[in-house]
This record gives C-alpha cells, sequence and structure tokens, in this order.
C-alpha cells in the first residue's frame, strides 16, 4: 500500500473539480489507477488538503504533518494547481518538499504535470 497525500489550491478549493462541484476526480483517479496513480502500488489517499491560498502558503508545512504525522510516503500537488493560471510558486514548492523533507513528491494527480 502507498499512503498518498494530496495538496490541491486554495483559489479553487471552494468550486471543486470541474463538472462536479466537489473534490473527486482525484479520488476517481485513486480508485482507478490513472493519472499520476498509475505507477503507485496500491495507493490510498491518507490526507487530501489545500494549500493556505496564494502563492501557495503553508503548502510545506502541510507537507510535513502529512509526512511526519500521518506517515504518507508520497505528496502529490494536485492539478489544479497547474490549470491555469498555474501557480506561480508549484514548482519550487516540489522542489523544496522533496529536498528539505526527503520525500517523493509527484506533479499531478488526474493528470502529470509538464516537468
Amino acid at each position: 500500500m502507498t499512503k498518498v497525500g494530496i495538496i490541491g489550491c486554495k483559489l479553487r478549493w471552494d468550486a471543486g473539480c470541474l463538472k462536479y462541484g466537489s473534490h473527486v476526480s482525484c479520488f476517481f483517479a485513486c480508485m482507478n489507477k490513472k493519472g499520476a496513480f498509475d505507477d503507485l502500488e496500491d495507493p490510498v489517499v491518507v490526507s487530501f488538503c489545500s494549500c493556505n491560498g496564494c502563492p501557495g502558503k503553508g503548502r510545506f508545512e502541510k507537507a510535513e504533518i502529512m509526512k511526519n504525522d500521518l506517515k504518507v510516503d508520497v505528496i502529490m500537488l494536485a492539478s489544479c494547481c497547474y490549470k491555469p493560471p498555474k501557480c506561480v510558486n508549484i514548482d519550487q514548492s516540489a522542489r523544496d518538499i522533496e529536498e528539505k523533507l526527503k520525500i517523493r513528491v509527484i506533479k499531478g494527480t488526474v493528470t502529470k504535470a509538464e516537468l
């Protein structure tokens, strides 16, 4: 089992996923092993939250809690963070989380983000 923590975009949080009005796309992708979940062994989402607002405030601290308290194996930065307008510091956040917390970060959930 791969424990997954997902951090999404606060700007899009209230509206939810396109066409659903709730946060289901990441869960559908996990259940069906699609998108960024396709190479994970038995993925299970154990934490799902948004950042604290632009530009990605609190993202590192939430990843730290997911790793240390919830023992996630991987952090995913949700696909909504990469949709236009793309979060201005999402790539730097991914690097910081990976380097400082020594945990794998996957860019995108439903679709893999362009690297």
